[in-house]
């Protein structure tokens, strides 16, 4: 086997190996249960009084709900 074909495939395994940890990482990105929407973060700041409820409003409008 010459040694043109070993590089290959040692080339060839970590281009494998890095596009599965990239790939690993958007994934474990999306499916956070604790990550608050910003409706929910919105409607928290309203009830605690950061916001007013015509902030409130504007910011659900420009998030389109």
């Amino acid at each position: 086997m010459p040694v043109e074909w070993i590089v290959r495939i040692v080339l060839s395994i970590i281009i494998l190996i890095i596009l599965i940890v990239i790939l690993n990482k958007f994934r474990s990105g999306k499916s956070q249960p604790n990550a608050k929407d910003s409706l929910t973060i919105m409607k928290e700041r309203l009830e605690r009084g950061e916001l007013t409820e015509e902030e409130f409003n504007e910011a659900k409008r420009r998030r389109g709900k």
